[in-house]
């Protein structure tokens, strides 16, 4: 009876040690996966990559480029990078895209850490909350965007549009091109007829007179004042004023972690790109040559583009260049193009080195 007791005693005693160890094991597995979890949350901010050392080392630099994207494309072409980065063991590897949506969604999923393209883009990744940073803003050309007209319409004034069918691609910084243009001389958006057109849908739309007034971009508008009898309704900077340059610009845009662990690399890519523009604007006509073969348009269009291509300049990304961004972003909320308000100047999605590069 008395070993029975003992025995039962002894086992009561296991039993609350060994209680005691499976739930001391318990809290130290819940602990280590809910540090495990929060490693791997998603994280957008990109602001303290200054303050953090590089994680891991960098050997292949993922880069995204698409047509239109001048710079890009010319230290691609160059080698300007693969230059520059060989000393530290780097590799460059480059993606072509058709437009700024696929790049930053390709940007998503890692195929790439760097690329550029329209603000445009940005707003729809934003509004569908599609990682990414805005690292440096690229200005617009005089003229690279224009509302056309056939050589023999009688659309004379922007106010003679009432009524009327314009043609632009839907989303596109030439919706809120038209937009704006109509706001100048009183009208509204529900005063004409949209029809969305992609530029290579609308060109020959346009010959054929399917349309009354086209709202395009370069290398389009040169083309399509080169092959086409047009008259030209107004432009960037008659839309936009003196804020022409930065009303709708470009940006380049980086993947949140490879800002983060990697800074000086993004402020190398940004040096190269402008030394590109430098190099561009003061060499416009062998510019126009590299870029005509690798757009594959021919060299008096691209001589057009290139000669009217502006200061080239890569900017940081501050609140005045971004104002312009936001008007866009509002636009597109007000027409229901976006299924929410956003707030571009939102600093998860925008990079503001300690100084310029």
């Amino acid at each position: 009876m008395f070993n029975k007791l003992i025995n039962q005693r002894g086992w009561f005693k296991f039993f609350k040690q060994s209680k005691i160890r499976s739930f001391a094991l318990l809290f130290v597995i819940g602990l280590g996966l809910s540090l495990a979890i929060a490693s791997c949350a998603p994280s957008n901010s990109a602001n303290t990559s200054t303050e953090k050392p590089q994680t891991s080392k960098l050997t292949v630099l993922k880069m995204g480029h698409q047509k239109g994207m001048a710079l890009l494309n010319i230290i691609k072409a160059q080698g300007r990078l693969e230059k520059r980065l060989q000393p530290q063991g780097i590799s460059v590897t480059w993606n072509e895209f058709s437009s700024t949506a696929p790049l930053l969604e390709g940007m998503g999923v890692g195929a790439i850490v760097f690329g550029g393209g329209g603000g445009t883009g940005s707003v729809f990744a934003q509004a569908s909350d599609k990682p990414f940073v805005r690292v440096a803003a690229s200005t617009s050309s005089t003229r690279s965007s224009a509302i056309v007209v056939r050589e023999d319409s009688p659309i004379k004034t922007l106010a003679d549009l009432k009524g009327k069918k314009v043609a632009f691609a839907k989303g596109a910084s030439s919706q809120y091109m038209i937009v704006r243009a109509l706001e100048k001389v009183g009208l509204k958006y529900s005063d004409i007829q949209p029809v969305y057109l992609t530029p290579a849908e609308a060109l020959p739309a346009f010959e054929r007179g399917d349309f009354d007034a086209w709202v395009i971009w370069d290398p389009y508008t040169a083309e399509a004042e080169r092959k086409l009898r047009t008259r030209l309704l107004a432009d960037n900077t008659t839309v936009f004023g003196e804020k022409a340059p930065i009303e709708s610009p470009a940006f380049y845009y980086a993947a949140p972690d490879f800002v983060r662990d990697h800074p000086d690399i993004v402020k190398i890519i940004l040096q190269e790109l402008e030394k590109a523009g430098s190099w561009s604007k003061n060499n416009y006509k062998d510019s126009a040559k590299l870029l005509s073969k690798l757009y594959k348009v021919d060299l008096a269009t691209m001589e057009i583009v290139e000669g009217r291509g502006g200061d080239r300049k890569v900017l940081p990304v501050t609140d005045e260049v971004l104002t312009g961004l936001q008007n866009m972003a509002d636009t597109f909320y007000e027409l229901k193009v976006i299924p929410k308000k956003i707030d571009v100047k939102d600093k998860n999605y925008n990079w503001v080195p300690d100084r310029k590069w």
